[in-house]
C-alpha cells in the first residue's frame, strides 16, 4: 500500500505543480495501465481527468468510474485504485489534495446544513469556470515552484465547484466529513494492522479523535495502540521469514515499515536476532 500524496513527489511521471506539506497539485500522465493500487489517502483529494478514466473502490466495496472531463472528492481514507487507460493513448489528470485546514477556513463562509448521504461520490462535470481556472494555474505556475500560492489557489478551486451545478452537494459532503462514522475498532485494527499507517491515521479511519481512539484501544486491547502495532507487525514479519524467500526489505514493506532499519532494529529487540538471521536459521532447520 502507498501512501498519497507523499509517494506522488517521488513518482518520475508525477509532475508537481504547487506544494506544501500535505496540500499541493499534482499533475499524472501515464501510458501504462496501474491496476488495483491500495492508496492511503492522507488528505482529501479532487481528481479532475484530462484523459482515460479512473476506478475508485472504496472500503466498503462500492466501485466508482471517473470518466474524460470528470471530478471527483475522495475524502481522506482507504482505496482501491486504477488507471483505465484508452488504446494507444495516455491517462491524464490533475490531482488537487488539501488538508482539513484549508476545509475549515472554506466552510467559514456557508452555512451549517444538514448532511447529506455521507457515502455518496460527489462527481463534478468540469465546466468552462473550472476549465479555464485549471488551464490558467497550469499556465502560470507549472515548473515553477512558487509553492506559497498553494492554499490561495486550492482555496479559488473549491469556490468555483461551490459555485458549479453540484455546489451545494459538494458543500454538504465536505461538511460531513466532520462527522466521521465510528467503525468497529477491534474488527478495523485486525484487519488494518500490517499497512504503513501512524495512530493518527487510525483514530481518523475509524472516526475518532487521537485521545478517544487511545482510550478506546486499551479498553478493547488492554494494551496501548503502539506497543499492539509493534507486536502485530513482527508477529507477522516472523511468518513471512517462515514463509518466504523475499528480501528483509521486502517483508519490512509487508508489515508496515518503510524503513528497513527501523524494521531490523525492532525485529532484533523483540527475537535477540536479525531477521535474516532468523530467516536463515529457519531453513537450516527445515533441511535437518
Amino acid at each position: 500500500m502507498k501512501v498519497v500524496p507523499h509517494v506522488f513527489y517521488k513518482h518520475p511521471n508525477i509532475e508537481k505543480v504547487l506544494v506544501d506539506g500535505l496540500s499541493c497539485i499534482i499533475i499524472k500522465s501515464v501510458q501504462e495501465a496501474d491496476l488495483q493500487n491500495e492508496r492511503y489517502l492522507a488528505a482529501h483529494a479532487i481528481t479532475l481527468v484530462l484523459n482515460g478514466s479512473l476506478q475508485v473502490e472504496n472500503p466498503d466495496g462500492e466501485i466508482t468510474i471517473i470518466n474524460k472531463n470528470q471530478i471527483v472528492l475522495l475524502p481522506k481514507g482507504l482505496y482501491m485504485i486504477s488507471d483505465i487507460i484508452p488504446k494507444n493513448q495516455s491517462f491524464e489528470a490533475v490531482v488537487f489534495f488539501f488538508d482539513e485546514e484549508i476545509i475549515d477556513e472554506f466552510l467559514i463562509g456557508f452555512e451549517v446544513r444538514k448532511p447529506e448521504n455521507s457515502s455518496e461520490t460527489v462527481i463534478i462535470d468540469y465546466d468552462q469556470n473550472l476549465r479555464l481556472f485549471v488551464d490558467t494555474l497550469i499556465t502560470l505556475y507549472r515548473g515553477k515552484f512558487q509553492n506559497q500560492f498553494t492554499k490561495s489557489k486550492l482555496l479559488e478551486f473549491l469556490h468555483l465547484i461551490a459555485v458549479s451545478d453540484k455546489g451545494k452537494t459538494f458543500i454538504s459532503k465536505l461538511q460531513s466529513l466532520k462527522h466521521r462514522e465510528r467503525r468497529n475498532i477491534k474488527k478495523f485494527m485486525i484487519g488494518n494492522f500490517e499497512k504503513p499507517l501512524d495512530i493518527e491515521d487510525y483514530a481518523y479511519l475509524t472516526g475518532r479523535s487521537i485521545s478517544t481512539f487511545r482510550r478506546d484501544f486499551k479498553s478493547k486491547f488492554n494494551i496501548s495502540p503502539k506497543k499492539w502495532l509493534i507486536e502485530k507487525r513482527l508477529e507477522k514479519a516472523a511468518a513471512l521469514l517462515k514463509e518466504k524467500s523475499d528480501s528483509v526489505t521486502n517483508i519490512a514493506l509487508q508489515v508496515g515499515y518503510e524503513n528497513t532499519s527501523h524494521f531490523i532494529k525492532a525485529f532484533q529487540k523483540k527475537f535477540d536476532i536479525s531477521p535474516k538471521q532468523f530467516q536463515i536459521n529457519h531453513r537450516k532447520n527445515i533441511l535437518i
